[in-house]
């Protein structure tokens, strides 16, 4: 049905079938001539009722209709749903094993009515056998069905009438009934060539088939999919195709294959995979020439890009002149201008001229533009600049774009001092300044723009004369952000450094790849700071974008570069030391999930070490797990332990120290909890005697205490010159009784705890300090967390937490505007959690910044003064370095380096240091022993 409204003209089909498939073309009468345009519609198979079973056949034709059979053909369908087609199925009875025979009339016939009996021999047989029919066979043709596929046949007939039956005539010609017939070669040389940005080409070579083709099947797939989809579902009688409804720089495969009524044959090769792409055309026209300087007998024209690059790289321009007093048009060139700027020569001054262009690629040249406006060739003497020219917009985003534009030719009577940018909104006629002041570079990063409008920008040069020339306007830029349009083959990426030309070769590197370009910094430095762009050349869209590279994001970078050189196994939680229920002592840490393949060496004192009976080693690599759990701790396991992991390049080492306090500490509470569970058990085990005949019993132990003895620590406790060497042992019948001094440290840290004063806020030379004092503080038992914003903190380059004996701080070194905020402490001991908090902004952050201002300019003076005078002490006697000791200044570090340490190196050392300002004393111990010496060395200091 053809439908006809409102200058439109529509064709309706209703109930598509497959046979409607084909491509579709409409004319129209016009002044101009008839006009057509065409399309191809596809008619799809529906769902099948079954998954899996195939399309329907198509074009169903009865031929050779007799009044007791018919033949009926058809299409095999394009779509087997993946598995070949078995057979097919008819509603009416279907007999596939048959012969039509026909044959002529007896000469003469006779008037009286005829009928006819047929007889039937097998090859070889030497007998004949009648067939028998239903109804008497009156017509020379008989469809004989059930006969035997693989046998030769020949047949005869016996004319009958009123009077008798005749002899037989002369046998048929022997018929075989073969087997179903072979299908159709596939075609050859399969070739996929570019068409439009949706579409692809396809020929080949045609199939000799003689009458039994029916045409093709052509199917599709995306390069690296292994299922082919269907693209007609009626078969194409020519032997070239286009095909309609792919995606724009997707790769794609095709084959073809032939259809006969034997069925669908094989398929071709399969087509290289072709990018969908615009098939390479000539450009279109050159456009808004401009006159951008001018002498007594020469020109100097520039214009415009062609809008449409045609798919490959412009090799260049042809131009013409044509002289308003002349009829004729001259080529200004012979040979393709590679630049958008010429200089015409051999002009006559003070006529008027006019120009026009084409531009060229690979496919040829592309359309003539059209005239530009009259020029007259007149020697500008103008004290202000020419115009601007090349100007146009990078880098579009919805809000805003990059302006860059060339330097005017022609500057008047001094230089270029700057450039005004004006632009014009989208229906107005009004230009705009983009910035109050003139700009100095020749381009302009535009921001705060609205989304969604088209903007004209031009530009003007000054000079000290004043304003010059505008130049010619860009096009509408409208902003938005958009995926990057597909690039020609001939594209290439242009970097530059601060859109200053491109980066210095000898400190980057660009690798590229398909439709990929990237740029490596050999050696980063702060030299290589700035703003790095790309643009992507020949493409009919901008495709363009830019990075800046900040000190601080350069910094980062660094660090992720080296730990992706070196990668190192997350820790999720150092060396941790259990005593279990027996006294057992675990140490154990844990890393992140570790492949099978990750490699454990653990190091004890410079020696690795394996399991034992008395020392079990797990490593769990799912859990990423190391687990060291000693028997029975002795003497023998005092040490340092080092967990060495390797994970493909991935490593991490980490080393526990169970030396001095702490590993006495550790011992004695294994002990206490070996002898505690023992205890509990009611009983111990009785040492085996000497005598002959080892006897090993049970002896008891009596009774014992169901509540240890009681203790507390109240508020009035004060606890003065405690170290961490303060010991504080409690005795029972002469014996020691351990965990005491752990329960009672953390009962005092609670305490100390509850005692923080609200934080405050002081500025120091070094940055702003926050501090809370407390009565009592032992990080062994007090854990402290500081908090910003909400954000944990964690010491590093420029934060600093710590303690003191009674107070609790965090030190920001070199405060920025990012370090204010609200600051919280929160301070854990037992079971006990306090939170403090101060708000470091406003008053307090500028007050605070204030005063690290001026301790920071009074340490600057102090720095000038002579440097201190420095002595080292030994067991307040002063140090001779000589020999094996030396000493070493640099800046604000003072080292003591001692060589070929022995015991006699062992003892109290000090740093004396004094200036005009005062003085000030540091003290450290140093013990150096053999294994097994330590309390000797001690009681000698």
């Amino acid at each position: 049905q053809t439908l006809y409204a409102d200058r439109q003209a529509s064709l309706k089909v209703s109930c598509a079938y497959k046979e409607d498939e084909g491509l579709y073309t409409v004319w129209v009468l016009s002044p101009l001539g008839p006009q057509e345009q065409s399309t191809y519609v596809f008619v799809r198979d529906a769902a099948a009722e079954k998954p899996g079973a195939p399309g329907s056949p198509l074009n169903v034709r009865c031929l050779d209709v007799n009044r007791d059979c018919l033949i009926l053909t058809w299409t095999p369908p394009s779509d087997t749903r993946g598995s070949p087609i078995t057979s097919y199925s008819i509603e009416r009875e279907i007999r596939e094993a048959y012969v039509v025979l026909g044959w002529e009339e007896p000469r003469p016939r006779g008037k009286a009515p005829l009928t006819y009996s047929l007889e039937k021999s097998v090859i070889g047989s030497g007998t004949w056998e009648a067939i028998r029919s239903e109804t008497p066979v009156k017509s020379p043709k008989f469809a004989l069905l059930d006969l035997e596929k693989g046998k030769s046949y020949v047949f005869r007939v016996r004319a009958i009438n009123q009077y008798g039956m005749s002899d037989p005539s002369e046998p048929s010609e022997p018929i075989t009934l073969k087997g179903k017939p072979a299908t159709l070669p596939p075609p050859a040389q399969v070739q996929a060539f570019r068409d439009t940005q949706t579409s692809v080409s396809l020929t080949w070579d045609a199939v000799k088939g003689g009458p039994e083709l029916l045409g093709y099947y052509i199917y599709s797939r995306p390069a690296g999919s292994s299922e082919w989809q269907t693209v007609n579902n009626k078969p194409i009688q020519d032997n070239k195709f286009t095909v309609p409804g792919l995606r724009t720089g997707k790769e794609y495969e095709f084959c073809v294959r032939s259809v006969s009524e034997a069925g669908v044959g094989e398929s071709s090769a399969a087509t290289d995979p072709i990018r969908v792409k615009q098939a390479l055309a000539t450009p279109s026209a050159p456009y808004d020439f401009a006159l951008l300087s001018c002498g007594k007998n020469d020109m100097v024209i520039g214009w415009k890009a062609p809008k449409r690059c045609g798919g490959g790289k412009i090799l260049g321009y042809f131009l013409d002149q044509h002289d308003s007093e002349e009829l004729d048009w001259h080529p200004v060139n012979q040979q393709p201008i590679p630049t958008r700027v010429c200089k015409v020569s051999n002009l006559h001054e003070g006529h008027f001229y006019e120009f026009r262009a084409r531009a060229a690629n690979w496919a040829g040249v592309g359309e003539l533009s059209a005239p530009s406006s009259l020029f007259e060739c007149k020697e500008w003497t103008m004290p202000q600049p020419g115009p601007p020219y090349d100007v146009r917009a990078f880098e579009v985003r919805a809000t805003s774009l990059l302006l860059k534009w060339e330097p005017p030719l022609y500057t008047g009577a001094g230089p270029v001092t700057g450039y005004r940018i004006s632009f014009q909104e989208e229906g107005s006629e009004q230009w705009k300044p983009v910035t109050p002041d003139p700009v100095s570079g020749t381009h302009l990063r535009i921001s705060d723009l609205q989304p969604g409008k088209s903007y004209v920008f031009q530009v003007q040069a000054m000079n000290s004369a004043g304003l010059g020339q505008p130049s010619m306007p860009t096009d509408p830029v409208l902003l938005e952000d958009k995926p990057a349009p597909e690039a020609p083959d001939s594209s290439e990426f242009q970097w530059s450094k601060d859109y200053k030309g491109p980066p210095d070769p000898q400190r980057v590197k660009v690798e590229e790849e398909v439709n990929k370009s990237k740029i490596i910094l050999k050696d980063p430095g702060l030299e290589d700071l700035g703003t790095y762009s790309v643009v992507v050349t020949d493409a009919d869209e901008d495709i363009s974008a830019s990075h800046t590279l900040t000190e601080e994001e350069l910094d980062k970078l660094k660090k992720l570069s080296h730990l992706i050189r070196n990668p190192v196994i997350k820790l999720i939680s150092g060396w941790n030391v259990d005593i279990l229920e027996q006294g057992e002592v675990r140490l154990w840490l844990e890393v992140e999930k570790l492949s099978p393949a990750a490699e454990l060496h653990l190091i004890f004192n410079e020696k690795e070490i394996f399991s034992s009976p008395n020392r079990k080693i797990n490593f769990d690599r799912e859990k990423g797990l190391v687990e060291v759990i000693i028997q029975n701790l002795t003497e023998d396991d005092k040490g340092s332990y080092t967990a060495q992991l390797q994970d493909g390049k991935a490593k991490n080492q980490i080393t526990l120290a169970l030396v001095d306090d702490d590993f006495d500490k550790l011992l004695r509470m294994a002990d206490a909890k070996k002898r505690d569970w023992k205890r509990k058990q009611g009983g111990t085990l009785a040492e085996p005697g000497a005598l002959t005949g080892v006897h090993v019993g049970f002896v008891l132990a009596g009774p014992y205490f169901e509540e240890p003895l009681q203790w507390k620590v109240t508020e009035d406790c004060e606890v003065t010159n405690t170290k961490k060497e303060t010991q504080f042992q409690w005795f029972f019948q002469k014996k020691e009784m351990p965990n005491v001094l752990d329960a009672i440290c953390t009962e005092l840290s609670r305490i100390g705890a509850l005692s923080a004063t609200p934080l405050k806020i002081q500025g120091t030379e070094e940055g702003i300090r926050l501090f809370s004092k407390v009565k009592y503080c032992n990080m062994q038992y007090m854990k402290t967390t500081w908090f910003h914003k909400e954000k944990r903190l964690e010491s590093g380059d420029r934060l600093r937490a710590g303690t003191t004996l009674d107070e609790l701080w965090l030190h920001i070194l070199d405060p920025k505007d990012s370090d204010k905020g609200k600051y919280t402490l929160e301070i854990a001991a037992g079971q006990e959690t306090r939170q403090l908090s101060a708000d470091l902004s406003g008053q307090a952050f500028d007050d605070a910044m204030a005063e690290h201002q001026r301790l920071k300019a009074l340490a600057v003076i102090e720095k000038r003064d002579p440097s201190p005078e420095i002595s080292w002490l030994k067991n307040d006697q002063p140090v001779t370095f000589l020999d094996r000791y030396h000493l070493e200044v640099k800046g604000m570090e003072v080292t003591i380096t001692i060589e070929r340490v022995n015991s006699e190196d062992s003892g109290r050392y000090g740093v004396f240091v004094k200036n005009k300002y005062g003085s000030e004393t540091g003290h450290v111990t140093i013990s150096v022993f053999k294994h097994g010496e330590e309390h000797k060395v001690l009681e000698k200091m």
